[in-house]
């Protein structure tokens, strides 16, 4: 029991490290697609505004956008990879089990 709970706490804190890296990874991209999405959505501002629900227009124009360039950061990303990491994360994400 106790070496089941010492694996157990191991696999957690690795988790914890993995969630704590992309926090850390995310900060240096933070404030320049939050001003960029901010933009664009200024740029939709009457669009946005004559809808029928403009919150909900809003969200759903900000998360796309956001989703997009968070997709070209990670393409940045993995082309900085070597061959073999980017095999590794196609099969990670051929698993697509979430």
């Amino acid at each position: 029991m106790g070496n089941l709970i010492k694996t157990a706490w191991k696999c957690i804190k690795w988790i914890g490290n993995c969630i704590h890296r992309v926090i850390e990874w995310w900060g240096p991209f933070k404030e320049g697609v939050n001003r960029n999405t901010y933009n664009y959505l200024i740029g939709k501002q009457n669009a946005i505004v004559t809808a029928q629900n403009p919150v909900g227009v809003g969200e759903v124009l900000a998360i796309n956008n956001e989703k997009s360039q968070l997709e070209d950061i990670a393409d940045r990303k993995y082309m900085s990879l070597s061959m073999r990491d980017q095999q590794r994360v196609d099969e990670l994400l051929e698993e697509r089990n979430y």
